[in-house]
This record gives C-alpha cells, structure tokens and sequence, in this order.
C-alpha cells in the first residue's frame, strides 16, 4: 500500500495544478452580434459541416467567460436552440460564433 501511495498523491496534484491553470485562464470578450448573424453563421456551417467555436453571453461566478464550445452544428431544436457537438445553447445565448478552420 505504501508503494502505490506516493501515485494517487502525485496523479492527484497533477490534476488540481491542471484545474488551476484551467479556472486562471481569462477568454477576452468577443464582438457582439445580433441574432439574424448568429442564425446566418450557424446555418452556414451546418449546410457545409464547418466546425464552429461559439462564445456565451453567461459569465461565470468570477465575472468571466468560459471557454468557448467548439464542434459541428448538429441541428435545431424548437426555433431558439441549436445543438453543437451534444451540447445544446439558446441562440439569445450566444455572444459570438465564427467558423474555425480546425478543432
């Protein structure tokens, strides 16, 4: 038992150091855009299976914005929600959204 203990601690401090490192990094707020871009983007990159990043208006308890999602629009549920590689967002959700070149 003494032998593996030393493991756990180190695998353990690796992932804090990493869940550290993740919740001090600070994404810069992108240009606003309005719905009928956000729609014209999306469509544009679901017709041509372009991956999109995506950047929410919602800030986080610090005051900050997540990190952006990224993947393919996989379609739209109801007429305000579109779902982005199993993740589902409001479009009165999103602040930003740009088609990137690769994930």
């Amino acid at each position: 038992m003494k032998k593996w203990s030393g493991f756990f601690l180190s695998d353990h401090t690796l992932k804090i150091n990493q869940d550290q490192r993740k919740r001090a990094t600070i994404y810069p707020k992108k240009a606003e855009m309005n719905e009928n871009e956000i729609s014209k983007i999306l469509l544009q990159s679901f017709s041509n299976h372009f991956p999109v990043s995506i950047q929410l208006k919602n800030l986080d308890e610090d005051g900050r914005f997540a990190e952006d999602i990224k993947g393919f629009v996989e379609g739209y549920s109801n007429e305000n929600m579109v779902t982005i590689s199993g993740t589902t967002v409001y479009l009165d959700e999103i602040n930003h959204v740009e088609i990137i070149q690769f994930l």
